[in-house]
């Protein structure tokens, strides 16, 4: 019964340490939840992380981006349904482009470079009697700061993480984002968004992580 009893202990051990993610689950994909209730799903392709933070939404609500480790996004596509609209600005299909290569998250370092959004839709106006077709473009300066390494535990998995902050601002916009980045795993997630010109701020921290499945 003691040789039983051990064996169970073993397999709920097992089954425990089984439940932790790793860097080879991001080829079928990792699920999360955060604080606002709604559950992402992150995986590779390629080069990139194709991210949806918004995998149980009921609503209209979509947030799916394309990002280089998470921290740094690609394309985005949002369809906002309530006063928080994402990267600042309207709803919509947008690409980002870095005026010079994302570093890898390093402790205690920043990093400051200028990103330039692209809408993914043309806009067609006249200007006199010529039709101009054209898409909406912003740029921002960005900081990024990468804050000193500490220890999390998400779904009773204990990981490094490496809180990263970025800071984009033009003459318009002044946002900040905040993520968590898993040295380990080789992806972040976002984790909060505060527009400093106006009221909206969510609080997205992560309150589960784990292999899709």
């Amino acid at each position: 019964m003691k040789h039983l009893v051990l064996c169970l202990a073993c397999l709920a051990a097992t089954d425990a340490a089984a439940a932790c993610v790793t860097a080879a689950d991001l080829a079928t994909g990792v699920t999360f939840t955060r604080e606002d209730g709604r559950q992402g799903l992150i995986s590779r392709e390629g080069k990139r992380f194709a991210i949806d933070y918004a995998v149980n939404s009921n609503t209209a609500w979509q947030d799916k981006r394309q990002s280089w480790l998470g921290i740094y996004d690609a394309e985005w596509l949002s369809v906002p349904t309530d006063s928080y609209q994402a990267e600042g600005g309207p709803g919509g299909s947008y690409s980002f482009r870095f005026a010079s290569k994302p570093p890898m998250p390093t402790p205690g370092t920043t990093w400051d470079t200028t990103v330039t959004e692209r809408g993914a839709q043309a806009v067609r106006f006249k200007l006199g009697p010529v039709a101009i077709s054209q898409r909406d473009r912003s740029s921002y300066a960005v900081n990024y700061r990468f804050m000193a390494e500490t220890a999390a535990k998400i779904s009773g998995c204990t990981y490094r993480v490496l809180p990263v902050e970025a800071i984009f601002k033009n003459q318009t916009t002044d946002l900040t984002r905040r993520f968590i980045y898993f040295p380990d795993l080789g992806f972040g997630l976002e984790t909060q968004v505060a527009d400093r010109n106006g009221t909206s701020s969510r609080a997205l921290g992560l309150t589960s992580l784990t292999p899709k499945g």
